[in-house]
């Protein structure tokens, strides 16, 4: 009896030694414990002590505790997929790097609720504590949103992960992590609020939540509103952007740290955020690229200009501010598949009833989806490529001399007794337009961009959806297209006096206007009240994007927020196009013309164009574009 006892707990040994190995599953990580996982960041919790300035009871209680609570949450986990902080343990790394830079920032603050003195000095450690715990806890929801992670116990069996319920720790001892496919961006700021309490102990909650102010900057950066976070948010966006500049090789002589990459991998770790990130998006209509095949097609302008956004974010220095010489980059390194010696093709993309001629680069869906397994679906409609030399057929300069405009009267009544209007036919060749580069306090950057219809005309041209010009009649019955009319130049005094208009009528900085301008634009679009591809509006969807009627459009902004005063227009527009997200002509000029046609009728418009339609659209789905709208090369 004895002998069959020992024999069963023999074999029950057998068995548990032969389940401590790990599953044969690809990417399997071992959970660890909180001494293993902190072992390799002994320098960075000394950092943290020393800025803290507690007492160790104190520093232990809501300091270190919370340390080794976050640890045992996170374990290995990856901060990100493709971007910062990527590898194993990248959560851990980035959260404690952002704690030390924190730290080190909040000495130069202030933080103070009425300034005094007194109070500086009775809630400075409060203050403290808050940027420490927000720092340690901005990404926190990564892990339960953004990463998909599968248990593995004693006996391999497997289990999803439930953060909201338990610690990794407590369902298995391995693991594999996973990112959402298509995941919602910044979901996981929202979220972190919601597992706080598993990081915190009580009496970091109840310290926190002491006082409302403090509790409530600290809050609304922990959950990404960092419009409310007051200094708090200022703090760790600037500690965050740090931590990953470090991580991607950003040239910031302050970082000793800093590993150098060439920027052609940063420019692809660039690529791959936008793309898993959904500030490009792929496969639709009004797309930043198409996946066909093994390749991925993207529209070469907005891309490079996304990756450059991106990689100043970031905080990388030294970018090219010219498109070609990224272009050179990607080429020089065999990112892009070029078109003979060229970087750039001349293609057609058509979808289901849409079809847009763009200018794309190419690239090996291999070269941004490592795990092929994350590659989105390919686009069911057809890439054509054009036989076409970029440089050929390029249009010759006119002088104002030579536009003619011919019309052809086919005065028509319209029904139900409504009044007449004359449908003209119209020919015009393109006018002359100086070529003015944006430069401030340049008197001819305001010549750029003066209004193409005369204010006293009474002409009225209406864009329709059919693409129609309806013009209507003047006092004296003669039908004129303002549009193309010689345009005036102003005396000296009158630009002086535009310009001083202007900047009296200008709402807060560049940057706040700027703002303010696309949050408009795209309010008005959701909402309804501005349109598209419609009679009257604005904004249009044409082939290589979207155009923004000028300069109606910044008359209107202007309208909308000057008490219906629309002399600030010119100013608007001005610092709009300085932040260079817009499309220039063949001649490098900032306004675009684009013919209208009817079906018997033609006028040309000026417009500023965006390859990007989010701009205009934000996330909603733009209509297909306005085929009687082509762009005049």
């Amino acid at each position: 009896m004895f002998k069959q006892w020992f024999k069963g707990r023999e074999q029950q040994n057998t068995e548990t030694i032969k389940y401590l190995k790990p599953p044969k599953v690809p990417g399997i990580i071992h959970v660890k414990s909180i001494d293993e996982l902190l072992s390799a960041h002994k320098g960075r919790l000394t950092q943290i002590n020393e800025l803290a300035g507690l007492s160790k009871v104190n520093f232990d209680c809501f300091y270190l505790s919370a340390i080794h609570q976050y640890a045992r949450f996170v374990q290995q986990c990856p901060a990100s997929e493709v971007h910062h902080h990527a590898g194993l343990g990248g959560m851990l790394t980035h959260a404690l790097e952002v704690c030390v830079i924190a730290l080190k920032i909040r000495r130069s603050y202030l933080l103070s609720e009425t300034g005094g003195a007194e109070e500086i000095s009775q809630k400075q450690d409060l203050w403290t504590y808050a940027v420490f715990i927000a720092a340690l806890c901005h990404d926190l929801a990564k892990v339960a949103v953004d990463q998909v992670l599968t248990i593995y116990d004693e006996k391999h069996q497997q289990q999803k992960w439930e953060p909201w319920e338990q610690f990794i720790d407590e369902q298995g001892q391995w693991y594999t992590s996973e990112f959402v496919h298509n995941r919602q961006y910044k979901l996981h700021e929202k979220a972190s609020p919601l597992l706080i309490s598993r990081i915190i102990s009580s009496q970091g909650m109840k310290w926190i939540s002491s006082d409302q102010t403090i509790f409530s900057h600290w809050l609304a950066c922990l959950s990404g509103d960092i419009d409310n976070a007051a200094s708090i948010g200022e703090i760790i966006s600037i500690a965050d952007s740090k931590s990953v500049a470090a991580n991607l090789g950003a040239d910031n002589s302050r970082m000793p740290t800093v590993k150098t990459k060439p920027l052609h991998e940063k420019m692809l770790t660039a690529l791959r955020y936008l793309l898993m990130e959904g500030e490009l998006p792929l496969n639709r209509n009004g797309a930043a690229g198409w996946i066909k095949g093994d390749d991925c097609w993207l529209v070469s302008k907005r891309t490079v200009d996304a990756i450059r956004e991106q990689l100043i974010q970031e905080g990388h220095s030294g970018i090219p501010t010219k498109n070609g010489r990224l272009f050179d980059v990607l080429q020089e390194h065999g990112v892009i598949i070029p078109y003979g010696d060229k970087a750039i093709w001349s293609v057609t993309v058509e979808g289901d009833g849409w079809s847009n001629d763009l200018t794309l680069i190419k690239m090996a869906t291999s070269k941004i989806w490592v795990n092929l397994a994350q590659r989105p679906n390919n686009f069911e409609g057809r890439i054509v490529t054009k036989d076409v030399k970029l440089s050929e057929n390029k249009p010759q300069e006119k002088t104002a001399s030579q536009i003619k405009i011919e019309s052809t009267k086919n005065v028509t009544e319209s029904s139900a007794g409504s009044s007449s209007l004359e449908k003209i036919e119209y020919k015009a060749l393109e006018p002359l337009e100086q070529n003015f580069t944006v430069t401030e306090g340049d008197e001819s950057d305001l010549l750029a961009f003066l209004p193409s219809i005369s204010p006293d005309s009474k002409d009225n041209i209406t864009l329709s959806v059919a693409g129609e010009i309806e013009v209507k009649k003047n006092e004296e019955n003669e039908p004129r297209l303002s549009t193309q009319s010689e345009p005036t130049i102003p005396s000296k005094e009158s630009l002086k006096k535009q310009v001083t208009l202007s900047t009296h009528n200008d709402v807060g900085t560049n940057a706040d206007q700027v703002s303010l301008f696309f949050k408009w634009l795209q309010d008005g679009v959701q909402a309804g009240s501005l349109k598209a591809n419609q009679a009257k509006a604005r904004i249009h969807i044409v082939n290589e994007g979207v155009i923004l009627i000028t300069p109606g459009i910044f008359q209107d902004f202007a309208k909308s927020q000057c008490n219906k005063d629309t002399s600030s227009w010119s100013s608007i527009q001005q610092k709009v196009l300085k932040k260079n997200w817009h499309v220039r002509d063949a001649k490098g000029l900032n306004v675009v013309k684009y013919t209208v046609k009817g079906v018997n009728k033609k006028a040309v418009i000026n417009a500023v164009l965006f390859e990007d339609v989010s701009k205009v659209f934000g996330v909603k789905e733009p209509p297909t574009s306005n085929p009687h709208l082509t762009r005049i090369s």
